[in-house]
């Protein structure tokens, strides 16, 4: 399992303030003595004659034990090493291919299930599918499956974050309220900061329906979409209280009362 660092983190929850992200063309896979940690920044990376980063592609988004995920599409082999420089317990996946580099990123980091001994003039290599990164969190599949296409060379689009009721789970068959007078309020948040180690944004205002005209139906769970109108839901999660909506009822979500999070 790899995780994402704070930068990667930062990037995707941007998409819910209206940036937008250029996907990567081209990453590198780093070895790691000791843990990078999510700051992208600690650790002792392997250092040895010949040694560099090595280039590292990604399949597809697919499912993976009740996960979307992608995996490392070849075999990644490193240079011979003359000397016993350590055992790798970390990787880091980079956008830059020398450390040091100043415009250099870690986007994931995760520990291997068996450490990797570099010996003397043997190949260190990781096999093709060794690598699986996959999305947490209450995202909805096709926004899981536009940020992990960043990986990918694939740019994530930003949107106007919008809220909507539904009346179950929305990718497990519940539907939006509608009725007269329903629209999606827009909402604002902070910029990404981190909270208990975990890269997260909030919402900066109440974010108010309109006032119900008629009934509008059971309210089981709240949306955040990427629009005023359309299907294109970002993120969930279960409404804290859930009410059927009638005539007179003003739903409203408090300010700092949205956390979305990702790592």
């Amino acid at each position: 399992m790899y995780f994402s660092t704070h930068f990667f983190s930062r990037q995707v929850l941007n998409a819910f303030q209206n940036q937008s992200t250029n996907g990567y063309g081209q990453l590198f896979c780093g070895l790691f003595l000791t843990d990078p940690t999510n700051t992208g920044q600690a650790g002792a990376e392997v250092v040895y004659e010949g040694y560099q980063r090595q280039p590292i592609s990604f399949t597809p988004p697919a499912d993976f034990n009740g996960h979307l995920s992608i995996s490392n599409t070849q075999d990644i082999t490193w240079p011979m090493s003359s000397q016993s420089p350590g055992s790798v317990r970390y990787i880091g996946i980079f956008d830059r291919q020398q450390p040091g580099d100043p415009q250099g990123n870690m986007l994931l980091r995760g520990e291997l299930t068996v450490p990797l001994e570099i010996r003397p003039n043997q190949q260190p290599g990781i096999l093709a599918g060794d690598i699986i990164y996959w999305s947490r969190g209450n995202f909805s599949r096709q926004f899981r499956t536009a940020y992990l296409n960043l990986l990918r060379g694939q740019s994530l689009t930003g949107f106007t974050t919008h809220a909507a009721m539904f009346d179950g789970n929305p990718e497990s068959g519940g539907g939006e309220l509608s009725g007269e007078n329903y629209s999606r309020p827009a909402i604002t948040f902070t910029a990404p900061h981190v909270v208990n180690g975990v890269m997260t944004i909030t919402n900066t205002n109440t974010v108010t329906f309109p006032t119900p005209l008629d009934r509008w139906g059971m309210w089981r769970y709240r949306g955040f979409m990427q629009a005023a109108t359309g299907a294109a839901i970002a993120a969930f999660d279960s409404s804290p209280n859930p009410e059927e909506i009638h005539r007179g009822y003003i739903g409203r979500f408090a300010e700092r009362s949205i956390i979305i999070s990702h790592d």
